[in-house]
């Protein structure tokens, strides 16, 4: 039996709990043991991890949670092992591409080859861990959800202070402490997957088709939408240097206390949402946006207690000597409130599996994205690249909203007809 709406956002809140507040619990040991450098290191791995698995990813977590409510029961085991190769296979292909292009690489990001290896590992491992995470979702399974989870954030927490504290006090501690928990999290996945019969022993054409369909007309829309959350970065990377990349990074980290809030109810509502249109019924829609718009004034108020709590936190948290990350936490936070509304709106797409009209939105907001940022961390810095990470997030959540508006009506005006 499916786990109710509201418990289970309640238990996808607590799994992004336990996740996502291990960056928190480490940001003031790594800002206090390493050096801006070493840490602006560490956000170029992750940065690189995030984008290849993007890139190689197909969208194969979307796809088959789709697929879940459009598909016979007994046809899904085959859709998950025929998307499992063919996601291993998409990062086989990559892996060519980061040896030809990796003298780029280097250039923009400053890390050496074997991280850009141990990035690829990483990036599959999560396509991977998050193929599972959305079964469990579109199952109805969050405690689950919550189990992959916890493993991950214990095993990253512990791993990482012990190879802090005890092996060696540089980038390598957070860089693999990471790896093994997205590896862990990963095989756990595998095993409950398994055990709930959602994994086929086949690899079949026909899966593996439907999912190139699916996922290769998003990689404009998936790598525009990389370049928007992940430009800023690139940008101070290339043109002010890792060290100020970890600056930037640390200001970055208080904004995405946001995701703590955004993730769990995005994973919670998009299968309820999925199962309201499927039905068919206008009665329901205006109840839907009623939600919606409650869910964007939540944001913004989560917003700004944590813009007054990191104000007022920062000395004793993180320390003078990544003080200039200070002036950068509010357009960080305001950039994750809107990403979050985007969120809520960009499941209308990918219920109707308009995927090419994300494409050229993202592409669009990418290509502005560009001239934006650059400009802007030209001319003001580290804290230009937050005025463009607000800015480009502002525009991609608008345009979305207008393009679900036209793909899939809703009463967004809520205005009652009088007779």
């Amino acid at each position: 039996m499916k786990t109710p709406v509201g418990k289970a956002f309640l238990v996808y809140a607590g799994a992004f709990a336990i996740a996502g507040i291990i960056p928190f619990l480490l940001l003031p040991v790594l800002t206090r043991r390493l050096t801006p450098l070493q840490y602006g290191e560490i956000t170029s791995f992750l940065v690189l991890a995030a984008l290849l698995s993007n890139v190689a990813g197909l969208t194969a977590n979307g796809f088959v949670s789709v697929r879940f409510f459009k598909t016979e029961r007994n046809q899904f085991p085959n859709i998950v092992s025929s998307a499992i190769a063919a996601v291993t296979g998409a990062h086989v292909v990559v892996l060519v591409l980061v040896i030809a292009l990796f003298p780029l690489i280097e250039h923009i990001l400053e890390l050496p080859f074997r991280y850009a290896l141990l990035a690829l590992c990483a990036a599959l491992f999560i396509n991977l861990n998050l193929m599972f995470l959305a079964i469990f979702q579109s199952s109805g399974n969050p405690w689950l959800y919550l189990k992959s989870r916890a493993l991950q954030g214990v095993v990253e927490l512990l791993l990482c202070m012990a190879l802090l504290f005890l092996v060696f006090t540089d980038a390598r501690a957070r860089i693999l402490s990471y790896l093994a928990a997205i590896v862990a999290s990963a095989g756990l996945g595998f095993y409950f997957t398994a055990r709930l019969g959602y994994l086929g022993s086949r690899i079949s054409t026909r899966p593996i088709r439907d999912l190139l369909v699916f996922g290769v007309p998003m990689l404009p829309h998936v790598i525009a939408g990389s370049a928007i959350t992940y430009l800023d970065r690139l940008v101070v990377s290339s043109l002010l240097g890792a060290e100020s990349l970890g600056v930037y990074m640390v200001a970055k980290q208080i904004g995405m206390a946001m995701m703590a809030l955004i993730e769990p109810l995005n994973k919670a509502l998009a299968p309820w949402l999925f199962e309201q249109l499927s039905r068919g019924g206008p009665a329901v829609r205006p109840l839907i946006v009623k939600r919606t718009y409650q869910l964007f004034l939540t944001l913004c108020a989560i917003g700004v207690v944590i813009a007054v709590g990191a104000h007022f936190l920062f000395d004793r948290m993180i320390g003078v000597k990544y003080g200039a990350a200070l002036p950068l936490i509010p357009w960080m936070i305001g950039g994750y409130v809107l990403q979050g509304m985007y969120y809520s709106v960009v499941n209308y797409m990918f219920y109707a599996e308009r995927t090419g009209v994300l494409a050229l939105i993202s592409g669009s907001t990418a290509t502005i994205g560009v001239a934006v940022s650059y400009a802007m961390a030209s001319a003001y810095g580290i804290r230009g690249a937050g005025y463009s990470f607000l800015f480009n997030s502002a525009l991609l959540f608008l345009l979305v909203w207008y393009a679900a508006s036209r793909t899939v009506p809703m009463p967004w005006r809520l205005v009652r007809k009088h007779a």
